[in-house]
């Protein structure tokens, strides 16, 4: 029996000890995945903020650049609105040739509104429908294609465009395609002929 036992000892305290590694080392292997996953959690949002960060700030340059860019086009193409006291001088400076600049009336409704309606303001006005505006690109026209088509010479970019209609929205609309032609001042009569001539034609 005694001899038994001492036979057994050097096994059992073989076992405890292979028992006792094998739990260090799942515990320490536990313990170092738990540590490796702890730091990466702890970078990845520094990482992630860092690259958001840097993101955001060049989104946020590139907003502002791309705004200002918008606002100074915007700038250079928008038109001056008149009313009638404006619209009056300007009229009076071309039919005497006067003023400091060249002005080019011109009405964009369509020549059987005009001439059913209120007829032109002066006729010193040239008749350019909006629909031909669109449809022929009429502002990128060539000079002679112009002329042959409206009957008036075409305005030069350094003229001071002015447009008229029946209540000012289409006025509007040929302003915006005079301004993406090239042409720089552009002047708008909001009233129309509905203000000019007290608003007492009425178009079917």
């Amino acid at each position: 029996n005694t001899n038994m036992r001492l036979t057994l000892l050097p096994l059992m305290l073989f076992i405890d000890s292979s028992s006792t590694s094998r739990a260090l080392s799942s515990h320490r292997s536990c313990f170092v995945s738990r540590v490796s996953s702890t730091s990466q959690n702890r970078a990845l949002p520094s990482a992630s903020f860092s690259l958001l960060g840097r993101r955001g700030a060049t989104d946020h340059s590139l907003r502002i650049f791309l705004s200002s860019d918008s606002n100074d086009q915007q700038e250079e193409q928008r038109p001056t609105n008149i009313g009638k006291a404006e619209m009056t001088k300007i009229l009076a400076h071309v039919e005497n040739g006067t003023g400091d600049k060249n002005y080019v009336v011109m009405d964009v409704r369509g020549e059987s509104e005009i001439m059913m309606g209120t007829g032109l303001m002066s006729s010193d006005v040239k008749n350019l429908p909006l629909p031909q505006i669109t449809s022929m690109g009429a502002f990128n026209l060539g000079e002679e294609s112009f002329e042959a088509q409206f009957n008036f010479p075409k305005p030069n970019v350094e003229d001071a465009l002015v447009f008229t209609c029946q209540a000012g929205p289409r006025s509007q609309q040929a302003a915006q395609l005079a301004a993406a032609s090239g042409y720089k001042t552009i002047i708008v009569y909001e009233g129309g002929a509905d203000d000019w001539f007290g608003g007492e034609f009425f178009y079917s």
